[in-house]
């Protein structure tokens, strides 16, 4: 019954991400060229910010994935390593924030146009980052208990996956 439980809540996550990321694209940007004397978004990816933050990201990822595996039989056979996959992700997520709040702040001040030009991004941006600490709030508080629920741990586990994963762009995305 447990069993049937899982996978019946694996399926809907699966069904409601697939549905909520084919709406999306519907909602792009209308991003205009660059211009040449611009940067452009594969030197951008070269930069030690995001060089960095890129790294912690990774991290991130493959601690999720050890937490999603840890949890895929059903039950957590130790919480304790767990807790520390958890760790490693809350970590890591926490050191994305700080260079992320970095770079921003070392960055000058925009001008308006390109400030209104940006918002679109930066509030989708925002959401997407809620979403995802709303994910890792449910696994730290799910994780907290002296006998963690197995598929509270998984069904957050593997949303934050299929987040982390979406957003690894591969270098030819960021080439214009």
């Amino acid at each position: 019954m447990k069993k049937q439980n899982l996978v019946i809540w694996f399926v809907l996550v699966t069904i409601l991400l697939s549905v909520s990321s084919i709406l999306a694209q519907g909602n792009k940007m209308d991003m205009k060229p660059m211009p040449k004397d611009d940067m452009k978004m594969s030197d951008m990816s070269k930069t030690p910010h995001h060089v960095l933050m890129m790294a912690y990201h990774h991290n991130a990822l493959a601690f999720t994935r050890v937490l999603l595996d840890m949890t895929s039989d059903g039950k957590i056979e130790n919480v304790d390593l767990a807790r520390a996959a958890f760790a490693e992700i809350k970590r890591s997520m926490d050191k994305m924030e700080e260079i992320q709040k970095s770079h921003m702040s070392s960055m000058g001040k925009m001008d308006a146009a390109m400030t209104e030009k940006m918002k679109p991004m930066m509030d989708k941006m925002d959401a997407e980052k809620a979403a995802l600490k709303g994910h890792v709030l449910a696994l730290e508080k799910a994780l907290q208990a002296n006998a963690p629920n197995a598929s509270d741990v998984e069904m957050h586990a593997a949303v934050l996956l299929v987040k982390f994963e979406k957003m690894n762009m591969p270098e030819k995305k960021m080439e214009m």
